[in-house]
């Protein structure tokens, strides 16, 4: 799953490997929440994020409760910089541009 997320990274990856980085991004996500690894969930988010896959709520919500409870500055920024990437990427989807 690892491969097929580095292989649908980049600008230049064929739709078929954005999707399948995308599912493949959720799945480790999901995984690490289902097993109640926060940090590694908060890491997969930030993936799931750079391949541009839509992440539900819940999800959201379980690795921001994560990052809050967690004493680490840089787990809590890799989160931070998850969410802004996702509100930049939806506020230019929808026109609408960041101050």
């Amino acid at each position: 799953m690892k491969r097929a997320i580095a292989a649908g990274a980049g600008s230049d990856a064929m739709p078929g490997s954005q999707t399948l980085a995308c599912e493949s991004a959720l799945h480790l996500l999901e995984r690490s929440i289902a097993y109640g690894h926060r940090r590694l969930a908060i890491v997969r988010l930030s993936i799931a994020v750079s391949a541009g896959a839509d992440i539900a709520d819940p999800q959201w919500r379980y690795c921001r409760e994560a990052a809050d409870a967690s004493r680490d500055p840089a787990l809590q920024s890799l989160f931070l910089r998850a969410a802004t990437a996702r509100l930049a990427e939806t506020a230019t989807s929808h026109g609408a541009h960041l101050p």
